[in-house]
């Protein structure tokens, strides 16, 4: 029982009740009572009994009677828990709503001027964390000049796994240029399918590849990892990325598929 109780607690907090909150509300079910009483039960300050009571009656969770016995409070039928989930989810479909509508024209106030050109510099393996989780706002394809695997820019496994469900929730595609012998290095070879990933092959003589550099959006991001040492880049250019794709596809047409 008491460990049935201990998951109903746990239940009642994921529903934002606080643990006080919740110990008051289920002893509310049980009986309508006193603030003294519930003090008494619970173990909680009287003083604050009031002050939680009052807030659960806000949230229409407890009710107060007062007759010639004195004032008692009452738990509300438990339904209403849903009444301010429902409350909740509808607040954030507008917000959802209004989010919609407003990225669009967020967007076009910071794009407003394709000459612009911003830098954001990284440092160690949190700042390339934060590189990755904004490739996975491409739009369209990813173009990569690489020279790396995800398990060369990060340690947490359980990190990649978690960036390779986004990557695929979010349905991109990508195309990497490789250098000979790197083929189990290709930046998401492991886990991407095949009608997302595509990689060719380009001999160093054509081009060296030492730094993994990614471009997508608007953005050209640059990961540079030595001796232990992890720097990264990002370029948020319009033309940049423009030039940088245009450069990809020279290589790409001149790379081998393996």
């Amino acid at each position: 029982m008491m460990n049935n109780m201990g998951n109903v607690l746990q239940l009642l907090r994921i529903l934002k009740l606080s643990h006080d909150e919740a110990r008051l509300y289920l002893e509310l079910l049980k009986e309508p009572t006193t603030h003294l009483k519930l003090a008494r039960t619970t173990g909680i300050n009287r003083s604050k009994v009031y002050r939680l009571v009052e807030s659960l009656e806000k949230r229409s969770l407890v009710g107060v009677r007062s007759d010639d016995r004195g004032t008692f409070i009452m738990a509300t039928d438990p339904a209403t828990l849903e009444v301010q989930l429902v409350s909740q989810e509808n607040q954030l479909k507008a917000q959802r709503a209004a989010f919609q509508s407003l990225l669009p024209m967020l967007q076009k106030v910071r794009n407003k001027d394709e000459s612009s050109f911003i830098i954001h510099t990284y440092e160690g393996e949190e700042g390339f964390k934060q590189m990755l989780w904004h490739e996975l706002k491409t739009k369209g394809e990813n173009l990569i000049f690489g020279c790396g695997s995800l398990r060369e820019l990060i340690h947490s496994q359980r990190w990649i796994n978690e960036h390779h469900s986004r990557t695929l929730e979010a349905g991109y595609h990508m195309r990497e240029l490789i250098n000979p012998g790197e083929d189990d290095k290709t930046f998401l070879v492991e886990y991407a399918p095949t009608e997302l990933h595509q990689y060719r092959v380009i001999t160093k003589d054509v081009l060296s590849l030492e730094t993994q550099i990614a471009t997508y959006n608007d953005t050209v991001g640059i990961y540079h990892w030595r001796n232990q040492q992890k720097i990264g880049i990002e370029i948020i250019s319009a033309e940049y990325a423009r030039t940088m794709r245009q450069m990809f596809e020279h290589y790409w047409s001149v790379a081998v598929t393996p």
